[in-house]
C-alpha cells in the first residue's frame, strides 16, 4: 500500500512539473518568453517559448483554416524566425508539444495571432515599440510551410526581414486538482476491493 501511495504521489508531482513545449530538432531553440517585436529580438534559428497555459475559451478562436471551440482549454506557443537585415535564413525544425496540436495561426498578415494576443500573448507589448501589428509578411509566405501531426509541428521558415511569427494552440492537460477529483473514487474503490479480498482470505 505504501509503495502504491509513493508512485501515485510521485505521478502527480511529475505531472505538474511537465512542460508545454517538449523538445525540437533541427535549427529551432526552446527559450524564455520574450517580448517579440519586428526589429527585435533577432536569431538565426526558429525560436519558441510558451505564452499563456490553461486557457478557457469563452468563445471560438480562429486559426488556419478553421476555429477551435469554446469550452475548449489550450495552451499557446510562439515560434518565430527574425533575421537581421536582408539576411536570408532558411530553416526547418520540428517542435514537439505535450498536448495535441489544434490550431495554427501563420497567416500572411498576422491577422490572426494579433486578434488573439489578448488571450494568449505572453507580454501586453507585442509589436508595440515604434511597430504596430498587424503588418505585411508577420506570417508564412512563399516558400514557407509547416505540418502537422499529433502533436508534433515540422516547419520551414525562410526570412529576410521582416521575420516570421506564429503561434500554435495545443490541448491543455487536466489540470492536477481536476485530476485528482476523478482519480479519488477509483483510488478508494481499489482499496475497497483490496480489503474485501483480504477479508475473504483470512
Amino acid at each position: 500500500m505504501k509503495k502504491f501511495i509513493f508512485l501515485l504521489s510521485t505521478l502527480l508531482l511529475s505531472a505538474q512539473a511537465h512542460a508545454a513545449l517538449v523538445s525540437v530538432t533541427g535549427a529551432g531553440e526552446i527559450i524564455a518568453a520574450v517580448s517579440v517585436q519586428e526589429d527585435s529580438p533577432t536569431n538565426t534559428k526558429q525560436q519558441g517559448f510558451n505564452e499563456q497555459q490553461g486557457v478557457l475559451l469563452a468563445g471560438a478562436v480562429n486559426v488556419d483554416g478553421g476555429t477551435v471551440a469554446a469550452g475548449t482549454r489550450v495552451d499557446s506557443h510562439l515560434i518565430f524566425l527574425n533575421s537581421q537585415g536582408n539576411t536570408l535564413i532558411d530553416t526547418q525544425a520540428s517542435w514537439i508539444f505535450d498536448g495535441l496540436i489544434v490550431g495554427v495561426m501563420s497567416d500572411r498578415n498576422g491577422t490572426l495571432m494579433t486578434a488573439s494576443d489578448s488571450l494568449f500573448a505572453a507580454f501586453t507589448d507585442y509589436f508595440t515599440i515604434g511597430d504596430s501589428a498587424p503588418f505585411g509578411a508577420q506570417g508564412l509566405e512563399g516558400a514557407d510551410a509547416y505540418t502537422v501531426s499529433g502533436n508534433t509541428l515540422d516547419l520551414r521558415m525562410l526570412v529576410t526581414e521582416p521575420g516570421d511569427w506564429i503561434r500554435v494552440l495545443t490541448v491543455s492537460e487536466v489540470p492536477v486538482p481536476a485530476a485528482l477529483f476523478l482519480f479519488a473514487p477509483a483510488l478508494l474503490g481499489f482499496l475497497g476491493l483490496r480489503r474485501k479480498v483480504a477479508s475473504i482470505t483470512t
